[in-house]
């Protein structure tokens, strides 16, 4: 029986052309290109237009970065259960014509020892899936100039031929064939030359008549991470109780409750706030649930505060707790093809480790950073962490060790990727006259919450995206999304890099701390790795980041951590992080993200 030839999501491209290539949209007003594709109105805010037209995208193009995936990726990810997994090698490809950079897998027998940054390539159909009924198309791609490998709209390959070859790591020292095109962001800019570039200038403070006022950090607490087997909402109850206690308030006092929505932990989760106020027992308070995935917190934050500073409560009650599954985090479940994150793992198998694999092998290739460089990361945060009570992982860890560990995402290993955790954190905040009247003259307070999103068009390969916007048509933006978070919390704050003590960034791996200190202007692009060799960011050093040990040492508990680097912020602008202790320290900022354009930072000072 003839097996029915499928394509993995229809529309994208056509199968049978015998000028296969990806299909796009493209707009006629301003000649912005979509791909996914764009079927309603033009995403460019300057534009709107709603004429669309389907273009085909270009066969060719260079390597943006590449890693392999060595694990096998988790359901909605098509493969034959029983079959021998094969690692397959992902490869970021930015397309000159276009100006987008878009992601998929390398050709069967192309692994990562065979791709370097700026490598040219082109698109080829391939097989993603086969059962006795069908066979599902996709697309792959493969250096210019390769063997054929019978790839081609005729062949049915196996599923296991499909991955394509594990590969070895790549040579990071190898020059690339074509130089890599500049991009702001993770891997954006040139590797500067010749003196160190300047720490980057103070940005202008906003004016003080528009300046919001702080509200008072009155308390903080946490539930130890781990995995516990115990529910998310005990774990938020009992960080919610410490956090009252620390403020030396009854849970009757407080006016309003904010939950950071978990989305993993059943129905109640849908309704973080609620659940937290039945949990801690029905007073009348207000609720409010947010969702924003990994900035769920940060936005929650930013919530209490407005309701403060609106004169709705004067004692906001933030809430944050996860009970999280063991092992990859994989998408809802479900036919989701309008979902994002849920095709990059249907069609791809694109885990978030992998995504940090592309970033972290961008970085060696344009700046010279090594896979040392990533474990010393880990090894920074893990001295940290032993330090920390409440951190999951609380033993000192050796570059040797990171090395010795097994390879998640290449150049990526094991001890370079953080884990997923059980968790829970919570924040009491009040306005600042509440806080006088219960004689907290100088408490902790929170500055700026910066949610920024990003500018269009995003030109950054980022989670859970198959594809950039395309800069052909519009230009790109001076500032990159990760930097725009910063920037953001600056302004509003009245303050720069120079002026911070301390910062907790979102180390989901080694290589994304470093891009953090480039965002937060801690140094310029390309710096990072030099400013951790220096042992500036360590403890000790002149600004220390993630003192807490970062997810590093405590692993994701989704909606908790934005708040429990706030936790941590606070301990330490009170003097009371013991055996972490940053002295002398006065202000603080956070940097995290969510996925689908979620910013997040908090400014904390003293």
């Amino acid at each position: 029986m003839k097996r029915e030839r499928k394509p993995a999501v229809p529309g994208w491209f056509d199968q049978d052309a015998a000028d296969f290539r990806l299909l796009g949209t493209r707009c006629r007003a301003c000649g912005a290109v979509f791909f996914p594709r764009e079927d309603t109105f033009c995403r460019n805010p300057g534009c709107g237009g709603d004429e669309l037209v389907e273009v085909p995208l270009s066969r060719h193009g260079t390597v943006w970065s590449y890693t392999d995936a060595r694990y096998r990726p988790p359901a909605p990810y098509v493969s034959d259960p029983d079959a021998e997994w094969q690692p397959f090698a992902l490869v970021a490809v930015e397309l000159a014509a276009e100006r987008m950079v878009v992601l998929g897998q390398a050709a069967p027998g192309v692994g990562v020892a065979d791709l370097a940054v700026g490598t040219p390539v082109e698109l080829v159909p391939g097989i993603l899936d086969e059962d006795d009924t069908q066979v599902r198309t996709t697309w792959h791609w493969r250096p210019v100039g390769a063997a054929d490998g019978d790839v081609g709209p005729g062949r049915e390959q196996g599923a296991g031929e499909a991955g394509g070859g594990g590969g070895g790591g790549g040579d990071a020292g190898t020059s690339p064939p074509h130089p890599p095109t500049p991009r702001r962001g993770v891997g954006g800019g040139e590797k500067p030359s010749g003196p160190k570039t300047p720490r980057p200038e103070r940005p202008e403070p906003t004016p003080a008549p528009t300046a919001p006022p702080d509200v008072a950090v009155l308390g903080s607490g946490m539930h130890p991470w781990g995995k516990w087997g115990r529910g998310f909402v005990e774990y938020g109850t009992k960080a919610a109780r410490a956090a009252l206690a620390d403020a030396g308030l009854d849970w009757r006092d407080v006016q309003s409750v904010v939950g950071a929505d978990t989305v993993r932990g059943g129905y109640p989760g849908y309704v973080a706030g609620a659940t937290f106020a039945r949990a801690l027992g029905w007073q009348g308070a207000r609720v409010t649930s947010v969702y924003a995935a990994c900035a769920s917190g940060a936005q929650a934050i930013g919530a209490a505060r407005a309701q403060i500073l609106a004169g709705l409560a004067d004692v906001v009650l933030v809430v944050g707790a996860d009970a999280a599954p063991k092992g990859f985090f994989a998408p809802a479940g479900g036919e989701r093809p309008e979902d994002p994150d849920w095709l990059r793992f249907r069609v791809l198998g694109a885990t978030n480790p992998a995504y940090f694999g592309l970033y972290a092998r961008r970085r060696m290739a344009l700046y010279g950073d090594t896979t040392d460089d990533f474990a010393q990361v880990k090894v920074k945060n893990a001295a940290a962490g032993a330090a920390n009570p409440y951190a999951r992982y609380r033993t000192p860890v050796t570059a040797q060790q990171v090395a010795a560990s097994a390879v998640v995402a290449d150049p990526l290993r094991l001890l370079d990727i953080c884990a997923t955790s059980d968790g829970a954190a919570a924040l009491v905040l009040t306005s600042m006259d509440f806080a006088r009247r219960h004689g907290v003259a100088e408490p902790v307070r929170i500055r700026a919450v910066s949610t920024a999103t990003p500018h269009y068009p995003r030109t950054v390969l980022d989670l859970p995206d198959i594809a950039t916007d395309s800069a052909a048509a519009v230009a790109e933006p001076g500032t990159g999304f990760r930097a725009s978070i910063a920037r953001t919390a600056y302004e509003e704050a009245g303050i720069g890099p120079e002026d911070l003590s301390l910062a907790e960034v979102y180390d989901l791996s080694t290589a994304l701390e470093l891009e953090w200190y480039e965002d937060l202007g801690l140094c310029g692009p390309g710096e990072g790795a030099g400013l951790l060799r220096d042992g500036v960011t360590s403890l000790g050093g002149r600004l220390p980041v993630n003192t807490s040990g970062g997810l590093s040492s405590f692993g994701e508990a989704v909606p908790a951590q934005a708040i429990a680097q706030v936790c941590e912020l606070t301990w330490q602008l009170r003097g009371r992080a013991d055996g972490r202790q940053v002295a002398g320290a006065r202000v603080g900022i956070t940097a995290n993200q969510g996925l689908f354009g979620h910013g997040s930072a908090v400014v904390a000072v003293r």
